[in-house]
């Protein structure tokens, strides 16, 4: 098993075909296809199928593309850190964030943090909060930002924010009125809603089955950022944290508290057996100075 070998698989399975993949690598299609042959008979797995005269992955290789995205990672730190030495660098950060604080709060930190540290270079990526956890447990990232609860080995944590979900809705709809949206207010109203394996769908729909209201989940979507475009666009109501409901200030759409409370609980992760950098911990201190901002002006959102 070579290193150029498994290029090859990675890149097939990125692209989807050898052709896709000899041209990223700059080789020729039958030269990857070799590769791949050989890889295959290093590991004694078959990788693709080409019974139909296209390369689909097994199951097998849909296993063996997850593990090498790990070590693939850790390569790439290796060629990241051995640039900044080379550079002259201070040092780089690699952050993973929910998208809820990835969209607008965390690139907010990172232009203010670089107007101090222009050296550091940076690279942020956004994923759902179980994948954050995954990336930081196997330390392919610095930290991570993600929402509560958290299960897997290898992470230590502390809470960054508890903020309660707000209810976010057109300024003239009926509810906007007034300045706490129940339950019961919720019977067949029309919903626009985060996805079930959010937390913050799961917490919802257990608050709603406990005062037995049914309303009409007309949309669904991953982003709460999502939720708020759509509620923009007059597609129902729906619940989102204060970091969005901020981004969408003064869009069209109003928010209001919702009882029984629904916590927004985020932490930080990091990697337990690595070592924190110095970039690391002077980031963390920008970013907590801009969550103090954020939360101590996001309460006139809710005013009516």
């Amino acid at each position: 098993m070579r290193w150029r070998q498994l290029t090859a698989f990675r890149e097939t399975m990125v692209t989807g075909t050898a052709s896709g993949a000899a041209e990223i690598m700059g080789i020729s299609q039958p030269a990857v296809s070799r590769l791949i042959d050989a890889l295959e008979e290093s590991l004694s797995i078959t990788l693709f199928d080409r019974r139909t005269g296209r390369m689909v992955p097994t199951l097998e290789a849909q296993l063996f593309y997850a593990e090498l995205q790990n070590a693939f990672a850790g390569y790439d730190r290796l060629v990241a850190a051995a640039e900044d030495i080379r550079l002259g660098r201070r040092g780089s950060l690699h952050i993973a964030s929910m998208p809820a604080l990835g969209l607008n709060f965390l690139p907010d930190a990172i232009a203010r943090f670089r107007k101090v540290q222009p050296n550091v270079k940076i690279r942020y990526d956004l994923q759902l909060s179980m994948r954050v956890e995954e990336w930081v447990s196997s330390q392919q990232v610095d930290l991570g930002l993600a929402e509560f609860p958290f299960e897997r080995p290898g992470i230590e944590r502390e809470s960054f924010c508890e903020t309660p979900y707000v209810m976010a809705m057109p300024a003239d709809h009926r509810l906007s009125g007034r300045s706490v949206v129940m339950p019961g207010d919720l019977e067949g109203e029309r919903m626009v809603s985060l996805s079930p394996e959010t937390v913050a769908r799961r917490l919802l729909d257990t608050c709603l089955a406990e005062a037995g209201v049914t309303p009409q989940f007309v949309c669904e979507t991953t982003y709460a950022a999502g939720v708020c475009a759509l509620v923009m666009r007059g597609q129902g109501i729906g619940l989102t944290d204060m970091f969005t409901a901020t981004d969408f200030a003064g869009s069209g759409i109003v928010f209001r508290r919702f009882e029984p409370e629904i916590v927004f609980r985020v932490g930080v992760l990091y990697p337990r057996h690595l070592p924190r950098s110095r970039a690391t911990g002077e980031f963390m201190t920008t970013l907590r100075a801009k969550r103090n901002e954020l939360m101590s002006g996001a309460q006139h959102l809710l005013a009516i």
